[in-house]
C-alpha cells in the first residue's frame, strides 16, 4: 500500500472525512495518520472501486492532483460536479457546484451497475481517456477523434463489448451523429477488462436536455472544454462518482 503520510493524499482523504479541501491550511503533522487510515479503508469498505482499479492500491485517488467529484442523493437523477486541484499544496476549487444529469434509475454502486437498467455507477476512476470530432490538443491525456465510421460496442455478445472500435458492427452504437459525442471522457467503468453484460458506454458528455440519461453523467458542453483546457495527465486526474 502506498503511503498517505504526504500531504497531498491526506488532503484527499480529508475530504471524505467531511473536511473542506478549501481550508487554509491544514496541520498534516497533527493529525492521527492511523486514524486516517482506518478511515478511508472504511470509506473503499463502503464504496468499492469500480473500473480498471479493483483494490486500494489500485486506485489513482492516491496520487491524484486533480479530481472532480459527481455527487447525488440515493434515487436522485440530478446531482453536482466540483473540480479541485492541488496548487502549491493546497486543494483550490476550480469548479464548483456545476449541475449534472445522471441515469434514469440515480446511482448505483458501481459493482452492481448492469447493462440497460438506466443506473450511472459509482466508483473512483481514472481520467484518462478523451474523445472527441475535433483536432485537439490535450494535455498529455489519451486523445481518440472520432471519424465517420467510429462506433462503440454496447452489445454483450460482440468480442468489442465496451470498446471503441473504427468501423460498424450490429448492436454497435455510432459516434458520428449525435451533439452528446462531440466531446466527452470515457468513465472507466468495466473497462479493462470488459465483463459481458456489467455496462458499457458510461461517459461524462454534453446534455442541454431536462431529462436524465441513459446511464452517463451529462453536463454542458461548455463545462466540458473548461475541464478539457485544465486537466493535466501528469497530475493524474481522478473522477469520484459517490452517493450521498
Amino acid at each position: 500500500m502506498k503511503s498517505i503520510d504526504s500531504p497531498k493524499s491526506l488532503a484527499s482523504w480529508l475530504h471524505f472525512l467531511g473536511f473542506s479541501l478549501k481550508s487554509k491550511q491544514i496541520q498534516y503533522h497533527k493529525i492521527n495518520c492511523i486514524t486516517v487510515l482506518f478511515s478511508f479503508l472504511y470509506f473503499f469498505s463502503l464504496f468499492p472501486l469500480s473500473g480498471e482499479g479493483n483494490s486500494l492500491a489500485d486506485s489513482p485517488l492516491l496520487d491524484s492532483e486533480q479530481i472532480l467529484f459527481i455527487t447525488a442523493k440515493p434515487g436522485e437523477t440530478t446531482g453536482s460536479l466540483d473540480f479541485y486541484a492541488l496548487t502549491e499544496g493546497e486543494w483550490m476549487p476550480i469548479l464548483e457546484k456545476i449541475p449534472v444529469r445522471l441515469g434514469r434509475s440515480g446511482l448505483i454502486n458501481g459493482v452492481e451497475k448492469r447493462e440497460g437498467d438506466g443506473h450511472t455507477p459509482s466508483g473512483i476512476f481514472p481520467l484518462k481517456r478523451v474523445v472527441g470530432k475535433q483536432k485537439r490538443q490535450i494535455r498529455n491525456l489519451e486523445y481518440n477523434e472520432i471519424r465517420k465510421n467510429s462506433h462503440w460496442s454496447d452489445s454483450p455478445s460482440s468480442k468489442n463489448y465496451n470498446q471503441l472500435i473504427p468501423y460498424r458492427e450490429k448492436g454497435a452504437v455510432s459516434l458520428w451523429d449525435s451533439y452528446i459525442y462531440e466531446l466527452f471522457f470515457v468513465i472507466e467503468h468495466n473497462t479493462k477488462p470488459a465483463v459481458p453484460g456489467f455496462g458499457s458506454m458510461i461517459f461524462l458528455h454534453p446534455w442541454n436536455e431536462d431529462k436524465p440519461t441513459s446511464g452517463c453523467v451529462g453536463v454542458s458542453k461548455e463545462i466540458l472544454e473548461s475541464i478539457v483546457l485544465k486537466l493535466d495527465g501528469k497530475k493524474i486526474p481522478s473522477l469520484v462518482i459517490q452517493i450521498l
